[in-house]
């Protein structure tokens, strides 16, 4: 009996240090676990968060160079419109001046044929059905003229050939643009075929 509670006592005995040592390794490994999962998963939470913010990083990135790219797309549009509104604008100028303006040499052409069609005396020198027109080779025949300044004022000097039923000659005609007014210097129609003759239609020299 003696013997069977000494067993006894020295079970609990060894039982109590291993009930002690169990639960000091025991429970770190179940707290160390526990520390581990809620780290992987914070690591988790943290790569998800980079990825997402990454992700934003980049959208936003393609959106500032797509309004990059359209600024510049929208500037380089309107550099072109400009430019081509000057180019347009330039050569309307230079068509009003070399056509439609009053000292163009094409307008100083039309009036002084204008003239010389209803002159008693060129009617009589060239003939009927009189024309003018301009010697030279291609489709692009423009009157020979010269432009320029004397006395503060505007010249234009038109030369141009002109034909009738009967004789052909050539007409030389200037005006000056005299206080905002072009008036006529001298229209003159000269034949040198066989006999030199001249018409002085106008001469304000």
């Amino acid at each position: 009996m003696m013997l069977h509670s000494g067993f006894h006592a020295i079970e609990r005995i060894i039982q109590r240090p291993c009930t002690l040592f169990l639960r000091r390794c025991l429970i770190p490994i179940a707290t160390v676990t526990r520390r581990n999962m809620e780290s992987v998963s914070n690591r988790e939470i943290i790569k998800q968060n980079k990825s997402i913010l990454e992700k934003v990083m980049i959208k936003d990135s393609q959106t500032t160079v797509e309004k990059v790219k359209e600024k510049a797309t929208n500037a380089y549009l309107y550099m072109a419109y400009v430019v081509s509104m000057i180019m347009m604008g330039g050569m309307a100028y230079l068509l009003y001046e070399e056509m439609l303006a009053p000292g163009a040499p094409q307008t100083v052409f039309s009036k002084a044929l204008s003239l010389i069609k209803k002159d008693p005396d060129c009617l009589r020198l060239l003939g009927d059905s009189i024309m003018g027109y301009v010697k030279g080779r291609g489709r692009m025949k423009q009157v020979a003229y010269h432009i320029y300044k004397k006395d503060g004022n505007d010249r234009t000097r038109v030369v141009f050939n002109v034909k009738g039923t009967r004789r052909e000659g050539i007409a030389t005609c200037e005006m000056e643009r005299s206080n905002g007014t072009w008036e006529w210097r001298f229209l003159i129609v000269s034949c040198a075929d066989l006999v030199s003759e001249s018409v002085i239609l106008i001469d304000n020299r």
